[in-house]
């Protein structure tokens, strides 16, 4: 971890970050670059994407702090953007891979799960517009003698915050920013099958 400083409109800002991951920086540069100097103040909230990133006043100019993901992200910050711009970065990947226009998903939006579907080998992801939260809905599937997937019959539904996929199952996390209607298949830790609003395979119509 690295620690890199940049001037803005005259005011100094401070990150710590992996070396690899800097590039990254630049959507937040630029949102800082946006807001009037007058706003900034210690502990004012910048939201991209996923992540909040905070601004904690220093001898000279800012340090810019991340809810702490990996522990109570409502209680702690972290000085180490790592994990908030890996995050960042496997999101606008995805993305960018099926040249698909995002939906932005929070640390703190809630998931709705099947109970212990999260864990099982294959899972399906759809997003709703009307389920509230983040949209996205998990179940475990399998798949029938005709090669199609079925969901597995369930009543049972318990909501997790996005953030504890990073705990639980965080080759998830890059698929949530695709968009309300989407529908992600997922076999371990690969993504198999991606649906768009009209039920058209992504996958299928950006193969070579």
């Amino acid at each position: 971890m690295n620690t890199y400083t940049k001037e803005i409109n005259g005011i100094k800002y401070t990150i710590k970050v992996d070396d690899m991951l800097y590039f990254q920086s630049q959507a937040l540069w630029r949102a800082i670059s946006d807001i009037p100097v007058g706003r900034l103040k210690d502990g004012f909230k910048i939201q991209i994407g996923f992540s909040l990133y905070i601004l904690q006043k220093a001898i000279s100019g800012y340090c810019i702090v991340t809810p702490d993901y990996e522990s109570t992200p409502f209680l702690k910050v972290t000085e180490d953007l790592t994990l908030a711009f890996w995050i960042q970065m496997e999101q606008l990947d995805m993305l960018q891979k099926y040249h698909i226009n995002g939906e932005t998903i929070r640390f703190d939006d809630k998931i709705a799960v099947a109970k212990g579907s999260i864990v099982k080998p294959k899972i399906c992801l759809q997003r709703f517009r009307d389920l509230g939260g983040s949209g996205w809905c998990v179940n475990e599937i399998f798949q029938n003698k005709d090669g199609k997937f079925s969901n597995v019959d369930t009543t049972e539904y318990e909501s997790i915050y996005a953030y504890q996929l990073l705990n639980i199952r965080p080759s998830v996390l890059k698929a949530l920013m695709l968009p309300y209607d989407y529908i992600v298949v997922i076999d371990e830790d690969d993504i198999i099958e991606l649906l768009n609003e009209k039920d058209e395979s992504i996958i299928t119509k950006n193969s070579p």
